[in-house]
């Protein structure tokens, strides 16, 4: 039976669920896209065939839209590569977890040796998780390997590769980078991080001018930061705007 985009989609988001929680199983993800466990796991190995009813289940038990589905085709209309799709897998789960832009960071730092060992140790993670990160990164060709073997990044903005299913994938990244914020907000001293809030009523009709100047702002202090020859951290710059009260309005 051939690859199908959705079943990959859902062996992504498990193995990353599992990642973060090493007590998630089978039967963790069964129950939370309504299916039965058995018949999940011959979904998974390819040994029972997805019809266009179930399919359209599971899409939306994983908060897929019908264009996010629509893009998981196993086949590009415009190619009959069948790794056409697959390669935007690959980018889907470079978008989504935050460890590979920060690999790609990582490599601007002066006197930093990328090994495998060092990037494992500087981020806090596994070094299979390293190794599997860095050739996912290579697969989508942000990384390779110069004629001496060391690692050099292709394109030095490390900026997001918008392919497939990208609302859901940048939704994933901010949601680790909300949840890393918070870890640092309980482990790392004051002098090494900032973070602050405030509380204002605003007119909401003002917003697009806020999201202009928070990218401004944010570009702006990507610059200030990183213009320099002595890069020695790799940080992350996260900034929230978001309603806490909505008079009369069911979203904004």
């Amino acid at each position: 039976m051939r690859r199908d985009g959705l079943v990959e989609f859902i062996k992504i988001e498990f193995d990353r669920k599992k990642a973060r929680n090493p007590a998630y199983s089978l039967r963790s993800l069964s129950r939370d896209l309504a299916i039965d466990a058995s018949n999940l796991s011959k979904i998974l190995n390819y040994q029972k065939h997805l019809g266009p009813v179930l399919k359209t289940k599971l899409a939306k038990r994983m908060g897929l839209s019908p264009a996010d589905l629509e893009s998981l085709s196993e086949i590009s209309p415009r190619t009959r590569d069948r790794d056409y799709r697959l390669h935007g897998l690959e980018s889907f789960k470079v978008i989504a977890d935050w460890q590979h832009y920060a690999i790609l960071e990582l490599l601007k730092l002066k006197e930093f040796k990328p090994t495998v060992a060092a990037m494992a140790t500087r981020l806090g993670l596994s070094k299979a998780l390293v190794v599997a990160s860095i050739q996912r990164l290579k697969t989508v060709g942000l990384l390779k390997e110069a004629s001496g073997g060391e690692l050099q990044a292709v394109d030095e903005s490390s900026s997001s590769i918008l392919n497939v299913a990208t609302s859901r994938a940048h939704r994933s990244q901010q949601r680790q980078i909300l949840e890393g914020a918070i870890d640092a907000l309980e482990k790392t001293p004051i002098e090494w991080r900032s973070q602050s809030s405030m509380t204002v009523a605003i007119d909401t009709r003002k917003l697009e001018e806020a999201r202009t100047l928070i990218k401004k702002f944010r570009r702006d202090m990507g610059r200030l930061l990183s213009d320099s020859d002595e890069l020695d951290e790799v940080y992350q710059i996260s900034i929230s705007l978001y309603p806490v009260s909505l008079n009369k309005k069911e979203s904004l």
